[in-house]
C-alpha cells in the first residue's frame, strides 16, 4: 500500500494548474464545435503525453510533478502515447481477424484480458522501449512480478473508468462523431477525470519505483544511488585529506599531521568511520608510526560499538609491526588482553602485558594484569 501516497502527486505544483487549464481549454474546445476540434486534439495530445512525462518523473523516484514544456509535447521526443494507442489498436484488429475461427465470445475474452494487460505495456514502453511492449511474455513477467501492485492498478483504472461512465455522457451529433453533454460543473467534471488519468500514471510510475528490485528496473533517483554518490564523495575527500597528512608526515611535521586529523573527525559526522579508513590507508605507509597512533585511538571506538573482533585484529596488526605496541588506556588493554586469551592467542595476550606495570599508572588495571598474567602462565 506504499504506493497509495503517489495518488497525491497530480494534485501538487504544476500538475493541478495544467488540469485546471487544460479542463477550460477542453470545455472551451467543446462548445466551439468544428471549429474546437482542432484545440481539443491539442488538448488532448498533450495532456496524455504529459501523463508520461509524470510517469517518468515518479518512475525515477521523484515525487514532484514536471513542469509541461516543449519538449514532453514535441512528438519526436515523446511517441508513446502515440505507441500505446497503435498497440491497442493492433491488437483489437488481430483479434477481430480471429472471430470467424474462434467465435465472438472467445474473441471478446481475448480483448478483455488484454485490456488487463495495459499498465503491464505502459511499464514495459518505461523500462525497455516500444518493441519489448509487443512481448506478451515481458507483459506477463510483470504481472507475476509484482500482483499485489498491479492488481493496485488495475482497481485505480477500473475506477476512473466509473468516474468517466458517471461523469460524462456521450451524445451522437449530426457534425461530429460524438459530442460530450456533462451537465452539473462542467470543469469540475472534467477536471475529476483528468486527474483520475494522472493519478493513473503516477501510480504505475510510483509501482516501478517501489518495486524496481523485482521488475529490474534501475531509476535516476534511489537511496542506493544517492548512497553511492554520498560515498564517492566521502572517498574523494578522504583521498584529499591523506594526501595533505601524508605531506605534512613526509615533511616532518608530524603535530600538524595529527591536528589535521582531530579537526577533521571533530566536523566529522561519523568519526569512528572516518578513523577506520584512516587507519587503513595509514597502515599502507613504510612509517607505520601514524598508524599506530591511530590503532590507538581506534581501538576504543571499536570497543566501545562492540566490535571486539576488530578491535583485537587492529591489535594484532600493530604487534606484528610493533611488539611494543599498546593501547593508550590500562583499561582497554585489559579488554583486549581476556579477548586474546578467550580466543586461544596467548601470544597476544602476553605481549600486550609485557612492562604493563611501567606503561599504565592505573591501580586496578595492574592488579586485574597480575591475575590473568598468572592465569597465561598455568
Amino acid at each position: 500500500m506504499e504506493t497509495l501516497k503517489y495518488l497525491l502527486i497530480p494534485l501538487r505544483g504544476a500538475s493541478i494548474v495544467l488540469i485546471v487549464l487544460f479542463s477550460f481549454l477542453l470545455l472551451l474546445a467543446g462548445r466551439g464545435g468544428l471549429m474546437g476540434l482542432p484545440l481539443a486534439l491539442i488538448v488532448v495530445s498533450w495532456f496524455f503525453k504529459y501523463g508520461f512525462a509524470l510517469l517518468d518523473k515518479v518512475a525515477d523516484g521523484v515525487n514532484e510533478p514536471p513542469v509541461l514544456s516543449y519538449e514532453m509535447v514535441n512528438p519526436a521526443n515523446e511517441s508513446r502515447p502515440l505507441g500505446l494507442v497503435a498497440v491497442v489498436g493492433l491488437f483489437y484488429l488481430l483479434t477481430g481477424l480471429l472471430q470467424p475461427t474462434l467465435g465472438a465470445e472467445a474473441v471478446t475474452s481475448l480483448r478483455a484480458i488484454g485490456l488487463l494487460l495495459v499498465p503491464a505495456i505502459v511499464m514495459t514502453q518505461v523500462m525497455d522501449g516500444f518493441f519489448e511492449s509487443l512481448n506478451p511474455l515481458k507483459l506477463l513477467q510483470i504481472v507475476v512480478r509484482v500482483p499485489g501492485s498491479y492488481l493496485l492498478i488495475l482497481a485505480l483504472l477500473a475506477g476512473a473508468w466509473w468516474l468517466a461512465a458517471a461523469l460524462v455522457t456521450w451524445l451522437p451529433m449530426a457534425e461530429l462523431p460524438f459530442a460530450i453533454s456533462i451537465p452539473m460543473p462542467d470543469m469540475v467534471r472534467v477536471m475529476i477525470l483528468m486527474y483520475a488519468w494522472l493519478a493513473s500514471f503516477a501510480m504505475i510510475g510510483g509501482v516501478l519505483y517501489v518495486r524496481r528490485a523485482e521488475l529490474g528496473f534501475e531509476p535516476s533517483h534511489t537511496p542506493e544511488r544517492a548512497a553511492a554518490k554520498e560515498e564517492r564523495e566521502r572517498q574523494r575527500e578522504i583521498d584529499q585529506l591523506i594526501d595533505r597528512i601524508f605531506a605534512e608526515w613526509r615533511g616532518g611535521a608530524y603535530g600538524n599531521a595529527w591536528r589535521t586529523i582531530e579537526r577533521h573527525l571533530s566536523s566529522s559526522p561519523r568519526p569512528s568511520e572516518e578513523l577506520q579508513v584512516l587507519f587503513q590507508r595509514a597502515s599502507q605507509w613504510p612509517d607505520q608510526r601514524l598508524a599506530h597512533r591511530l590503532a590507538q585511538e581506534l581501538i576504543p571506538h571499536l570497543l566501545a560499538a562492540r566490535r571486539t573482533g576488530d578491535a583485537l585484529n587492529v591489535a594484532r596488526a600493530q604487534l606484528k609491526a610493533d611488539v611494543k605496541f599498546k593501547p593508550l588506556k590500562g583499561e582497554d588493554t585489559i579488554k583486549l588482553i581476556e579477548l586474546a586469551r578467550d580466543a586461544g592467542d596467548r601470544r597476544v595476550a602476553r605481549l600486550l602485558l609485557a612492562d604493563f606495570d611501567e606503561r599504565y599508572e592505573d591501580d586496578v588495571a595492574r592488579r586485574i594484569a597480575g591475575q590473568l598474567a598468572q592465569q597465561l602462565e598455568r
